[in-house]
């Protein structure tokens, strides 16, 4: 029997080279498989400090003894179904990531898993956490309660569709703070897919507020930043970490009262994920078309180009025509009602006046009617004064009312 050969690729030469997002999530499910087939209960960092990076040297330690210890592809098979198993309460997409990053990093170690056992291994089903896209109402009392960075962060991801991740990851060069016009780079997208949004006009009055302030913000959150070598990236437009925004915004939910959690995950049911759904469920109501607001989401295939892909030109008129139902504060240049009102009273100004040219143009038929009867009688009477008297007589008696009048 040939000797088992080496396998190599920890969890650092796995997720390296790939998208920002990408490699922080299968990085993140290896950390939690290894965890599990060590038994160890915490994740072991780098410091004491609760927030600090993971000891990715221990993980990768432990990523190379699992994968040359003598284990069979069954018995690989055997470690992702029972890990799966006691990760049920998770959601079913993280299950489903946890599954294909595992069998990723087993692939690029040439461990190929059965087809009949991954297949068996499910991890599908419905969303378990419970959430909703905000009301106006609720996104003014949140903005309400905001400082200037945060209000503006909320309304980059409402107005524009971001996800948390790719709002924090903005560029101020991404911006065109003249036109709103929004680029998504390639490292920053989830999908690892470039693409082109827009803010709305109401966003950037806040954002451009925002930049004034930029400079001083950093200046003052650097120097108590710890530790002192720490440099920031000031080319940020929100130079926050997730965990920051994240706790600072759950903050303002409980002041807002607005800080309900679903039961089954504990998570909050306006989280920050939902500014996206708002976009998402607001646009189309203005008008825009799904494929214009697919397009701007970034949602796989409409960026890739498997589904028409409409021109710039077109998205940004899509956008422009609906983007007051996105607005939060400001008014629409028109009452909707008073508008719905004042179509139905000119529909009905319409029929009128329908009516009435239909009536003045037989009553001019008619006129020219009689004219011409006048007419051809003078010349009768001209010529014979008796045969006119008694055409005029038979006209008489051919009147419908004649003999009441």
């Amino acid at each position: 029997m040939a000797p088992q050969r080496q396998r190599t690729r920890d969890i650092t030469r796995f997720v390296r080279g790939r998208p920002k997002n990408t490699a922080r999530a299968y990085q993140g499910t290896l950390v939690k498989f290894l965890s599990w087939v060590n038994d160890e209960p915490d994740i072991k960092r780098a410091t004491p400090y609760i927030r600090s990076p993971v000891d990715i040297k221990h993980y990768d330690t432990l990523a190379l003894e699992y994968l040359n210890n003598g284990h069979d592809e069954y018995d690989f098979a055997d470690d992702l179904r029972d890990f799966l198993r006691e990760k049920t309460a998770s959601a079913p997409k993280s299950l489903e990531s946890y599954k294909a990053a595992i069998i990723s990093w087993l692939a690029e170690n040439h461990v190929y898993l059965p087809a009949e056992m991954t297949r068996r291994i499910k991890v599908g089903g419905k969303s378990l956490t419970r959430d909703r896209a905000p009301t106006i109402e609720e996104l003014r009392h949140i903005f309400n309660h905001s400082d200037l960075q945060l209000k503006a962060y909320l309304l980059t991801l409402t107005s524009a569709g971001l996800r948390p991740g790719e709002g924090l990851g903005i560029e101020w060069t991404d911006i065109d703070l003249s036109t709103g016009k929004l680029h998504i780079r390639r490292e920053i997208a989830k999908n690892g897919e470039p693409r082109d949004t827009f803010v709305s006009s109401e966003a950037l009055e806040v954002l451009k507020q925002w930049q004034t302030y930029h400079p001083a913000y950093a200046e003052k959150i650097d120097s108590y930043t710890v530790p002192v070598e720490f440099a920031r990236n000031t080319k940020r437009v929100f130079p926050l970490s997730y965990n920051g925004v994240r706790d600072k915004y759950g903050r303002v939910l409980e002041k807002c009262g607005l800080d309900e959690k679903d039961p089954t995950t504990g998570w909050l049911v306006l989280r920050l994920h939902v500014m996206r759904k708002y976009f998402r469920t607001r646009l189309p109501q203005g008008g825009a078309s799904i494929d214009a607001v697919e397009q701007m989401l970034g949602h796989e295939g409409y960026c890739g180009g498997a589904y028409v892909r409409l021109t710039d030109e077109e998205v940004e008129a899509a956008y422009r025509d609906a983007e007051s139902v996105l607005w939060i504060f400001k008014e629409p240049p028109y009452n909707k009602e008073d508008l719905t009102r004042l179509e139905r009273e000119n529909q009905a100004l319409r029929a009128e006046l329908n009516q009435v040219q239909r009536q003045v143009a037989t009553t001019a038929a008619m006129q020219n009617q009689m004219d011409t009867v006048l007419v051809e009688l003078r010349s009768i009477l001209a010529a014979d004064p008796a045969r006119a008297i008694e055409a005029l007589r038979r006209m008489q008696e051919k009147a419908p009312n004649s003999s009441s009048a």
